[in-house]
């Protein structure tokens, strides 16, 4: 008895070590939540759904939810959303999204409400904190 007792509280002080050493997890950001829906809603459909490779002006982006690779490539620059090609691209040019006909082509362009807009353009001036992944 005594030996399992030991050996219980051996096991709790290795969970605890185990969880102190894990840094806490970011609390939810309601402003990058929000722009995570609307890339997944408006965007993930063809950057980035399993199967469909949607080229940028580089090469294939078919992962527009990867929020690393976001900053990494410069579709995203926290704090500007002049220098952010996301914004611009979507916002300026209103290049994105496009719609696409019953044969898959690129038809008219389907741009994003100015609400849509508006709140991707405030989660880049932010600083683009880091969303939580889809649960």
């Amino acid at each position: 008895m005594r030996l399992k007792c030991l050996l219980l509280a051996l096991l709790c002080a290795v969970a605890a070590c185990a969880a102190a050493d894990k840094p806490a997890p970011e609390p939810e950001n309601p402003l990058a939540q929000q722009s995570y829906e609307i890339l997944r809603g408006r965007c993930w459909g063809c950057h980035g759904e399993p199967g469909k490779k949607a080229y940028g002006e580089t090469g294939v982006v078919d992962w527009i939810l990867d929020y690393d690779k976001l900053l990494k490539y410069g579709l995203v620059e926290p704090g500007s959303p002049r220098r952010s090609r996301l914004v611009y691209m979507t916002a300026v040019e209103g290049k994105m999204p496009r719609a696409f006909d019953e044969n898959g082509i690129p038809s008219i362009e389907d741009s994003l409400s100015d609400e849509e807009i508006q709140t991707l353009i405030d989660w880049v001036k932010a600083g683009a904190p880091r969303w939580l992944e889809a649960r």
